[in-house]
């Protein structure tokens, strides 16, 4: 159950309480109810205080990436035969790579040909010539994928690019690589849409996955469904993704999941709870953690009182998982650690896969915001890369 909101307080009052008291004011006020008629514009209003950045619209725009895949390939396309590949090497990191960890998990279940996701410099011995790359980096300057660029184009295997320009961009052009460019001035995570639908009508024309293009711009309708109930301007008291931040406050987070439906989801969820709200969150994937970490909620003692562990559960998991699942959720719960759980709707495996996505999304963002996070922000990680580059 989700907790009781606060009473409903005059909108003009809540304005200068948060004008006295800075981001910790706003952070309640962002998540407040309230009667009054201008509540919704107040809240709002708080809310683009902390994400100046506007990843909340982003976030909402999911839908409309997806339908704009096939646009974005077409231009590669036009340049890539037919030809079945022996294998698909996706190489990339980040928020570049998750597109390809994704649709990898329905070409392993549905595909004709292996799917890889690479995310390192240094690249498998066993690629070969016959098997096809595609080298994923938002940016374009992103150095592992440039490592891996540089070391396997001398086998003159196909290949194509999928970023918005710079180096990887440049190089493609230079050897005849297809580049499919997708729209620039977003955060690599918040491409997705555009990288995921690109990439499945890719590995559609390539004879991968028949339909996986036309899918993915469908699956924009699941998406819409998640954002139509967790979007900003849905009443914290009725939105979902807004509730389940509520209920996972202040708590280490453990995202579980099928390695087979919808364990790259939960890379996903992993991420932007680390990027977007600045929070610790890890990921596991059943069965393999049942024969392992199931032993480790012991120590240290009080940790487990604030761990959360959130079960993102596919209708179609193994009857096997769904009862280990049912099993994990009473041990954890006997232990201390908070619970919870997430079914994406949908009939189609990549339509789940997407909802469950977007829905990870939005918890991450509205987390951002109780946090007090500016969700675009990654001070992290831009500070390393000054210290690679020093």
């Amino acid at each position: 159950m989700s907790p009781k909101s606060p009473k409903p307080r005059a909108s003009k009052k809540v304005a200068k309480r948060t004008a006295r008291g800075g981001p910790k004011s706003a952070r309640k006020a962002a998540g407040i109810r309230s009667a009054r008629p201008n509540a919704a514009a107040t809240r709002l209003s708080l809310i683009a205080r902390l994400d100046p950045g506007g990843m909340g619209e982003r976030i909402e725009g999911l839908a409309g990436q997806l339908r704009r895949g096939a646009a974005l390939a077409a231009p590669a396309l036009a340049q890539i035969t037919h030809e079945r590949p022996r294998r698909v090497v996706l190489c990339g990191m980040g928020g570049s790579a998750i597109a390809g960890e994704l649709l990898a998990s329905i070409v392993d279940r549905e595909g004709v040909t292996p799917m890889h996701v690479v995310r390192h410099y240094e690249t498998p011995a066993w690629i070969t010539p016959e098997d096809f790359l595609i080298f994923s980096s938002y940016s374009g300057e992103t150095e592992e994928t440039l490592a891996a660029y540089r070391s396997l184009r001398p086998l003159s295997a196909r290949a194509c690019v999928i970023t918005t320009g710079g180096s990887l961009a440049r190089r493609a052009e230079a050897d005849g690589v297809p580049v499919a460019r997708l729209p620039s001035g977003h955060p690599p995570r918040a491409a997705l849409g555009y990288s995921f639908s690109t990439l499945a009508h890719i590995v559609e024309h390539i004879g991968v996955m028949a339909g996986a293009g036309a899918r993915a711009i469908a699956a924009a309708g699941a998406v819409e469904r998640v954002a139509s109930v967790s979007a900003r301007s849905v009443l914290p008291s009725r939105n979902p993704a807004n509730s389940l931040a509520i209920r996972l406050a202040g708590r280490a987070i453990l995202v579980m999941a099928s390695g087979r439906t919808l364990g790259p989801a939960a890379i996903r969820w992993k991420g932007q709870f680390n990027e977007n709200a600045k929070h610790l969150a890890w990921v596991s994937t059943l069965p393999e953690s049942n024969h392992n970490e199931v032993d480790s909620f012991v120590h240290p003692r009080p940790l487990l009182g604030r761990l959360a562990a959130v079960f993102l559960r596919d209708p179609n998991d193994h009857p096997r998982i769904a009862a280990r699942f049912e099993w994990l959720g009473r041990y954890l719960r006997r232990k201390g650690v908070h619970v919870e759980t997430f079914v994406p709707e949908g009939e189609d495996a990549m339509h789940r896969l997407l909802a469950c996505v977007a829905m990870g999304d939005f918890v991450s963002y509205y987390m951002a915001l109780r946090n007090g996070m500016d969700p675009s922000a990654l001070p992290g990680v831009e500070s390393l890369k000054k210290a690679m580059q020093a």
